[in-house]
């Protein structure tokens, strides 16, 4: 048999070195992974429409808000509040419980009446000006009566502690109330993904096993070894508390992103599922709760002090201080928005940056953003007014310059959530 016998290399070849060669090769890789590697995502330009809804949205943002304020003082300063609290007296016979249950009951169909004008022009007739004429005036109607007969209930069914506390305890009465109220607020969350929100919004759980087996894959990773997912609605979420916690994938997600997207969204929602945002936003809560009542507690001692003959009532422990009360907490809650916000905007962006050490999608995540100024739902940056007191997220030009730069696995730096769930 005749030997095989490979041709000799040239002669310039010889004369390389293997340290030379082998240089050459990896430069030769590296450059064709640059050429292929994914460029950044570009910040889109704002879309005009967007700019003036944004503008439009604050002003309707400031007008109901100053509503929510001028409903109470209107009340208060017509003497109408007294006259209504003493026709509630004289309807329950004089029995406390009732009086108070019912005046509440009065006031808040009283106050949904007088803003619902406006109500219906923001949320019908604006929508239908928008192009948004998917719902009929009957479905418009339902959902925004849902919001009056949750309060309604809630007012009938706890109004009547706080009064009774203040009547008990007329100095430490804001403690009791912030003791009391936090099993509520917790029963609240836990209630609200399986009870309340399923009034207005269809869900169902995933039915999608091949997501459901890379979202379970991405729980493993963190420790987990499932985690609820359900479908439905606008928004991708995690909701509920204790039993009830879920995550909530929008109806149409699988429409607008694609799979490595799908991927990174739903790592970003296991960083509010896995860190326990939920609980943060209870301690939140009570730390809302014990400050507005202790503020509308001296507050409301010095208004009363000043206008208890305009208003007809000399104490707190009157069911016809509730506008007074209400007119305090919203007042209060607004001074309180921009520093809520801003925690907002550090949990989300924290959560961008859990999704991004998970998962690796940075491209992925950056065109996420950018779809949502693409498709016309928010403008790339946000002005100075919604900022301050609407931005519970990082604009979209932050998140997405922010995926485009964040990777610190490239060069052997330490992730932030290493310690929670192993990187990709």
């Amino acid at each position: 048999m005749t030997e095989l016998r490979l041709p000799a290399l040239p002669a310039w070849l010889r004369t390389i070195s293997r340290k030379t060669l082998v240089t050459c090769i990896a430069g030769i890789v590296l450059s064709s992974a640059i050429i292929y590697a994914e460029p950044p995502v570009e910040v889109p330009k704002a879309k005009a429409f967007l700019l003036a809804q944004e503008r439009h949205g604050d002003i309707y943002w400031a007008a109901f808000r100053l509503l929510s304020l001028a409903i109470p003082i209107l009340v208060l300063f017509t003497g109408l509040s007294v006259r209504l609290r003493r026709k509630c007296e004289s309807i329950c016979g004089g029995r406390w419980f009732w009086t108070v249950t019912l005046f509440a009951c009065a006031y808040l169909v009283l106050a949904a009446l007088i803003a619902l004008p406006f109500d219906f022009y923001a949320g019908y007739v604006q929508q239908h000006a928008a192009g948004d004429s998917g719902k009929s005036f009957l479905n418009w109607l339902k959902d925004d009566s849902v919001p009056l007969i949750v309060r309604l209930i809630a007012a009938s069914l706890f109004i009547w502690i706080p009064y009774l506390l203040i009547a008990r305890s007329p100095r430490r009465w804001w403690l009791y109330c912030t003791l009391a109220l936090l099993p509520v607020a917790f029963l609240v969350m836990v209630a609200w993904p399986a009870w309340i929100a399923p009034m207005t919004t269809s869900f169902k759980p995933l039915d999608d096993a091949p997501l459901e087996t890379r979202i379970d894959a991405l729980a493993s990773r963190c420790g987990i070894a499932h985690i609820p997912v359900f479908v439905g609605g606008n928004s991708t979420m995690v909701t509920g508390v204790g039993p009830t916690d879920r995550i909530v994938l929008q109806s149409n997600l699988a429409s607008v992103e694609t799979p490595d997207e799908i991927v990174f969204t739903v790592g970003h929602e296991l960083k509010h599922y896995v860190m326990r945002d939920a609980w943060k936003g209870l301690a939140i809560i009570a730390a809302l709760l014990l400050a507005g009542f202790w503020l509308t507690h001296r507050l409301g001692q010095v208004a009363i002090h000043r206008f208890s003959r305009r208003w007809g009532f000399s104490d707190l422990s009157d069911p016809a201080s509730l506008p007074l009360i209400l007119f305090l907490m919203t007042f209060l809650w607004l001074a309180f928005v921009p520093f809520l916000n801003l925690i907002g905007r550090h949990i989300e962006f924290e959560a961008d940056r859990f999704g991004l050490e998970l998962t690796h999608q940075n491209h992925a995540a950056a065109t996420v953003f950018a779809g949502d100024v693409q498709r016309g739902d928010v403008p790339p940056d946000w002005d100075t007014f919604f900022l301050i007191f609407q931005a519970t997220h990082p604009s979209v030009a932050q998140r997405i310059e922010f995926a485009n730069s964040y990777k610190p696995w490239e060069h052997g730096a330490p992730l932030v959530y290493g310690n929670v769930c192993k990187s990709e």
